[in-house]
């Protein structure tokens, strides 16, 4: 096995915040492969803006004919996704539940239509979920009944296994109201 990559996930800080030492704002991940001479990495794929040269519409000088530079490119070493929080539509009451656009981006640069993708941490079932809507094929493993009824319903789209009805977790907040300061209008920010 090889190591091609070594990608940082960065997120937004969240809940409660250091205070006497730096926190954490990222996760490492490792892109593998078995033959580094032969490997799937669908670079077309997973193309993101490219915010230098392209927006600035610089010009190319070092090529035959001079071009503009690509508005597109194969993202760096550095994502930037938000961490799944409670009020977002793909939450479900896990610890450290992966964004769904984070899986959708590696299961597109390094998988085929018709693949067959391995998850052995399931979790909240985001890696089979994120798969199926690719049209991938999954096997996820996961050792907790709790998680794997999540996974039943977000992957099979069951709604009842063995007399348990399985549905998304209930969410319940309140909007906050907002407040004044002074007689001028301030409003509080909502974070999540």
């Amino acid at each position: 096995m090889a190591i091609l990559s070594r990608i940082i996930w960065h997120y937004d800080s969240s809940g409660l915040q250091a205070k006497k030492y730096f926190g954490s704002l990222y996760e490492p991940i490792l892109h593998c492969v078995k033959d580094p001479k032969n490997y799937v990495f669908n670079s077309d794929s997973i193309k993101v803006e490219a915010k230098t040269g392209a927006k600035r519409k610089l010009i190319d000088y070092r090529k035959a004919v001079p071009t503009q530079y690509s508005s597109t490119k194969v993202p760096g070493n550095v994502w930037y996704f938000p961490r799944v929080r409670y009020r977002m539509a793909e939450y479900e009451n896990h610890p450290s539940q992966k964004p769904e656009s984070l899986l959708n981006r590696m299961i597109l640069a390094s998988s085929h239509e018709g693949s067959l993708i391995l998850d052995p941490f399931a979790g909240t079932f985001t890696c089979g979920a994120v798969a199926k809507q690719l049209g991938r094929l999954s096997i996820s493993i996961e050792s907790q009944d709790t998680y794997v009824d999540i996974g039943l319903r977000r992957v099979f789209g069951w709604s009842e296994y063995k007399g348990k009805i399985l549905s998304p977790p209930a969410k319940n907040y309140q909007p906050k109201p907002k407040k004044t300061n002074n007689n001028s209008e301030f409003i509080q920010g909502s974070f999540f």
